[in-house]
């Protein structure tokens, strides 16, 4: 499923992602990145400064600040329908900087999204019919269209 991370016919990639310093006059309700989930399998962030909220269970978004020597990991929709919804994908977002004088420092990350190989079959993993089948790469194309249409 992901023998093919690296040489192709598999969409896992790394990512570097640089918020700029935000300037003095803002929208109000202004955020870096809006709320979403990631469609791959699992992603893992490697964060410099503060901004990303997750989502808990009841919807209410919560800091995940960077922990030195830490990875987080995120579970993204295609591990969801694996499960079968017993592992959920995990909804987040980058706000502005909590302190006003950290809005003068841009935010970096890396992120590592796993995906698993286009013909891959996604199936749910307990027997459950849950979700149809999809190959992996019909599951991309489709996450794609949903983004951009």
């Amino acid at each position: 499923m992901f023998k093919n991370i690296g040489k192709g016919r598999n969409s896992s990639h790394l990512r570097s992602i640089r918020y700029p310093p935000v300037p003095d006059v803002v929208k109000e309700n202004q955020i870096r990145c809006g709320e979403h989930t990631d469609f791959g399998c699992m992603t893992l962030l490697f964060q410099d400064n503060d901004g990303l909220e997750v989502a808990k269970g009841d919807g209410e978004f919560i800091a995940a600040p960077p922990i030195p020597g830490t990875v987080v990991i995120n579970i993204a929709d295609t591990l969801q329908r694996w499960s079968a919804d017993k592992l959920v994908s995990t909804k987040h977002r980058v706000v502005l900087p909590y302190r006003p004088e950290d809005r003068r420092t841009a935010r970096r990350s890396i992120g590592f999204f796993t995906h698993p190989d286009f013909d891959a079959v996604m199936k749910c993993l307990d027997g459950s019919d849950k979700y149809p089948p999809i190959r992996a790469e019909d599951w991309v194309a489709s996450r794609l269209r949903a983004m951009y249409l």
